[in-house]
């Protein structure tokens, strides 16, 4: 015969639907932590490999064609595939040539029309006095210079955009040469060269990288010196580069901090 239990009840519908809207708040307070955290860990992974498919690219054309980026010569133009030169010998033909390039654009090719599908706007640029001081502290020519853009903008008409399989974008001034880093050369001062990686192209948040607290820390260095001391938490999309010689390197205290960073 069963016997019935006594004191014994499941929970209420009240006590559920509590538990469950616990739950949700909570769910709703740490998810965008979660995505933004899950997100920067893979913008900071395509970085890094980015800047070591770069580098890997300028020891293959030495190997090649015998000329690194020290020895780019003032031939290279802006423009699309059909107009550009891959035999010149111009950062362009190192990076087309040497990498898995699918597409070449340059910034004229995108409008600022908002919600057109060839738009590439460029959401904010960041803490741009601390690319734009790395600069200048290592260039004495005039025509070596990151790309001008500014918040809500496009990439400027004259960058050079070249898309790789894997989403990833590089965009430069092709009119820059000579990159040479002036402590190995010939004790000449440093003409870098500059550029930016985005590393999913057109698809958003297109924030170039930056400080948390927008303009680093200058305890340790004044803005754009290498000592300058950044913290980056959440890593966005695109970042400032350099390269000189047989070298890609960050360009800016944050990305400094992202790639460093553990």
């Amino acid at each position: 015969m069963l016997k019935r239990t006594n004191g014994m009840s499941g929970f209420t519908l009240a006590e559920v639907l509590i538990t469950l809207g616990i739950i949700g708040v909570v769910a709703a307070m740490t998810m965008p932590t979660l995505i933004n955290s899950t997100n920067g860990a893979q913008y900071k992974t395509a970085y890094k490999k980015a800047l070591s498919v770069m580098s890997q690219a300028v020891a293959m054309n030495i190997a090649l064609n015998d000329y690194d980026l020290s020895e780019t010569a003032a031939t290279g133009t802006n423009g699309t595939e059909a107009t550009m030169d891959t035999e010149a010998q111009s950062l362009y033909s190192i990076f087309r040539n040497r990498m898995n390039v699918v597409k070449v654009r340059n910034g004229a090719d995108f409008v600022t029309t908002a919600g057109d599908v060839n738009q590439y706007l460029i959401v904010t640029a960041g803490d741009t006095a601390d690319y734009t001081a790395f600069a200048e502290n290592h260039v004495t020519a005039t025509d070596h210079s990151f790309p001008p853009i500014a918040d809500a903008g496009t990439w400027n008409a004259d960058a050079t955009l070249l898309f790789m399989n894997d989403g990833i974008t590089l965009i430069f001034d092709n009119t820059q040469f000579n990159c040479i880093d002036g402590t190995t050369t010939n004790n000449l001062s440093d003409e870098w060269c500059y550029g930016f990686i985005d590393v999913n192209g057109q698809k958003g948040p297109n924030r170039i990288v930056k400080c948390d607290n927008g303009s680093g820390d200058t305890a340790n260095g004044a803005v754009g010196e290498d000592g300058y001391a950044c913290t980056v938490t959440n890593p966005t999309d695109i970042y400032p580069i350099a390269f000189y010689n047989q070298s890609v390197i960050p360009a800016s205290g944050a990305a400094r901090a992202v790639l460093y960073s553990k």
